[in-house]
């Protein structure tokens, strides 16, 4: 009968203090969750303040943490020690954060990336490349040791897409409606050349040569001069001097030693247009509402009407 009664008591308790233990646990995470429980201490909104890294976004703190050795990282590009047709215009501040649940702070000599979620670094790089420019999906291109990979951001963690082992990775100015578009890398690895997907597959053999631009139809190559290939090793344009060759979309680009740039759509058929340019330091390409831009030392020199 003891027993019994004893059992009865604890069913009780159980019943009495069990949902207020489970609703007492669910309060506490879902107000750290919403951030209700962060003091905002911070007048200013400065991402660092007082030895704590704030994460604000539309001036709604996120999270924040203690760090004294924290500071506001910096994009560092390193394409120029190759031929890459890569932009050099950008204008935004390195990328703080990376999402409503994610951010980004350099810790150290390190890039770390900071779930708000599990309030804990997920992760941390040597070195972060996104060319301070929108991009068409939420990438960033990072290095650590002596490797380059690229991660994509997703909305409450990152996923490697492309590993952490080539020798150099980059995306060439293919700038289109203002976002860099993000479908496919210039990649290097061991001497070889690669164009990779973002998910880190390749459709073609390695090159042998420098791999500095590519279009939907043919790739871009330099040995010391430029030559134009297609994805079944056919070059094309071999009698024209070229001083640079850019590509984009379904678009090829052809400086000459006389700054005439022509304008092919299909190699293997006639120039779609002709245009002379004055000299310049640095040219890229954009494509803005079905117009084909030409950018000359980042200022738009031309825009030419595109089907």
């Amino acid at each position: 009968m003891s027993d019994k009664k004893t059992l009865i008591t604890i069913i009780v308790l159980l019943a009495i203090f069990l949902p207020a233990t489970i609703l007492g646990t669910y309060r506490h995470f879902t107000k750290k969750e919403e951030g209700s429980q962060i003091i905002d201490d911070n007048p200013s909104h400065d991402l660092i303040y007082n030895g704590q890294v704030y994460f604000y976004l539309n001036d709604e703190l996120l999270a924040k943490f203690d760090c004294a050795t924290c500071s506001e990282g910096i994009t560092q590009i390193d394409d120029m020690q190759y031929h890459t047709n890569y932009y050099k215009y950008g204008t935004l501040s390195f990328p703080t954060i990376l999402s409503n649940k994610l951010g980004m702070i350099k810790r150290g000599e390190k890039i770390s990336i900071y779930s708000f979620i599990l309030n804990n670094v997920l992760a941390s790089y040597d070195i972060v490349k996104n060319y301070n420019i929108i991009h068409d999906t939420t990438v960033l291109i990072v290095k650590n040791g002596n490797y380059w990979g690229v991660l994509q951001v997703m909305p409450e963690t990152i996923v490697n897409t492309i590993p952490i082992n080539y020798d150099y990775i980059a995306l060439p100015a293919h700038i289109i409606d203002g976002k860099l578009k993000t479908t496919n890398y210039i990649a290097k690895k061991d001497s070889r050349w690669y164009l990779l997907n973002s998910d880190g597959t390749t459709n073609y053999p390695a090159f042998t040569s420098e791999l500095v631009d590519f279009n939907n139809n043919y790739a871009i190559l330099y040995d010391g001069s430029y030559h134009i290939y297609d994805y079944n090793n056919q070059e094309y344009l071999t009698t024209i001097d070229k001083k640079n060759i850019l590509a984009i979309e379904d678009y090829i680009v052809v400086i000459t030693n006389t700054n005439l740039a022509l304008v092919y759509k299909d190699c293997g058929s006639a120039v779609l247009q002709s245009l002379s340019i004055p000299n310049y330091n640095d040219i890229h390409l954009e494509i803005n509402e079905n117009n084909l831009e030409i950018y000359l030392d980042g200022n738009l020199y031309q825009s030419l009407a595109i089907i």
